[in-house]
């Protein structure tokens, strides 16, 4: 009796690239646009033919995705092994499925491989393909799907941008598919920014891969200034706390010249230390008002630098400091990213490469997520968007400064 399996609804633009005959496809499309379904069939068709087959992702959190899509599509097939330590998948003629992350490429070195999915290729180093995946694919003659949204001009739009017989590349939309209701993609394009609705939906391969443009522009301050340079100013701080891992940050800026004036970074200090260097810092420049982030260990600290004089502000909440969360952080990122953008604030060189790296994607709730990718830190771009946002809100009556007796 012959063996029936229910496929996945696909759709025109996936069938044209699945039943195209390149061997290494590179495939930029836009969320929802369908690629994770359309991966996971081709790795066990793969399978099911007794091939040999992996599914690799950036990390093991976002290797999820294709281990329930293929596990969903193996379960109708009798006979199949699932080990889910491993996220490998065994079939009856002797082929596999198995689900990795590219978080150490070495690690992928060795195996001969008939198919290769690289899921969100873009945030994955080069070498996962280069070192890695392109020679285990050699001995078997093996293929490859890079499937992601874009992130700039990095290694996977030099993939996307070849042009020779092994290689093939599309770029499509969420709008081009036909399953996704078109009013859902024009409700997320009013809640995302435009950058972010060209990059997540529309899948546009952007300029430099990260949210903040004009950097070169923007971070021109090589060193800090002096007080006596802005007496009489209104100078405002944003403070940015940790304590082993990352760095605490306090970023002063100048609203009458709009620029950084001052700047200090450190990590690994006791927070009666942070506190007392913090106030110092403050102290000298004789500040308006300081905006703390209010998070985790922040308001005890937040309190105490307030009882010891400084000129703490309020939030829109009303409360001591700024309260990160995923409805306040856009906000308060998008604010600092149009103040480099169009309102000409400069900043420090110093800060430049962290705000090359950050990034924004589309999160599961259909909300841009801002972050800083694996491996980075974005303590810098945190406290200069507080001292931004402490700048540029001050004559809103929403926001207040506690008294600053301490002047």
């Amino acid at each position: 009796m012959p063996l029936t399996i229910t496929l996945p609804k696909l759709h025109r633009a996936q069938q044209d690239v699945i039943q195209d005959p390149a061997r290494f496809k590179v495939l930029a499309a836009g969320r929802r646009f369908g690629k994770s379904r359309m991966g996971a069939l081709q790795c066990v068709m793969t399978a099911l033919k007794g091939g040999k087959a992996w599914w690799i992702s950036p990390s093991y959190p976002m290797s999820a995705i294709g281990w329930r899509e293929i596990s969903r599509l193996a379960a109708q097939i009798p006979g199949v092994k699932t080990n889910k330590s491993d996220r490998m998948i065994m079939f009856p003629k002797g082929g596999w499925v198995q689900v990795r992350s590219s978080d150490n490429p070495d690690s992928l070195r060795g195996e001969g491989l008939d198919f290769v999915v690289l899921d969100e290729c873009a945030y994955m180093q080069e070498e996962t393909w280069t070192e890695a995946i392109r020679p285990a694919l050699a001995d078997r003659k093996g293929k490859a799907l890079f499937i992601s949204t874009p992130k700039g001009l990095n290694y996977f739009y030099h993939l996307y941008s070849i042009n020779d017989g092994d290689y093939r590349s599309w770029r499509y939309t969420t709008y081009d598919n036909p399953y996704i209701d078109r009013d859902e993609i024009e409700s997320t394009k009013a809640q995302l920014p435009e950058r972010v609705f060209k990059q997540e939906i529309l899948a546009e391969f952007l300029s430099d891969g990260s949210y903040f443009q004009r950097v070169d522009e923007a971070a021109v301050i090589d060193v800090p200034d002096e007080p006596e340079q802005h007496k009489g100013h209104k100078l405002f701080g944003g403070l940015d706390w940790a304590m082993k891992e990352d760095f605490t940050v306090l970023t002063i800026g100048c609203r009458d010249c709009n620029r950084v004036v001052d700047w200090d970074r450190f990590n690994q200090i006791d927070y009666t230390y942070q506190r007392t260097r913090v106030m110092d810092k403050c102290k000298r420049w004789v500040l308006t008002g300081l905006l703390p982030e209010r998070n985790s260990i922040g308001q005890p600290n937040i309190e105490l630098l307030r009882d010891a004089g400084l000129p703490i502000v309020r939030g829109v909440d009303k409360e001591l400091g700024f309260n990160t969360t995923a409805t306040t952080k856009p906000e308060l990122i998008q604010s600092l990213a149009s103040a480099m953008e169009h309102d000409g604030f400069r900043v420090p060189v110093d800060y430049a490469d962290e705000l090359r790296a950050y990034d924004v994607m589309m999160g599961a709730s259909g909300h841009p997520k801002f972050s800083a990718p694996t491996g980075y830190h974005d303590d810098r771009v945190m406290g200069l968007a507080l001292c931004w946002w402490a700048m540029a809100t001050m004559d809103i009556t929403r926001f207040e400064i506690t008294e600053n007796p301490f002047y």
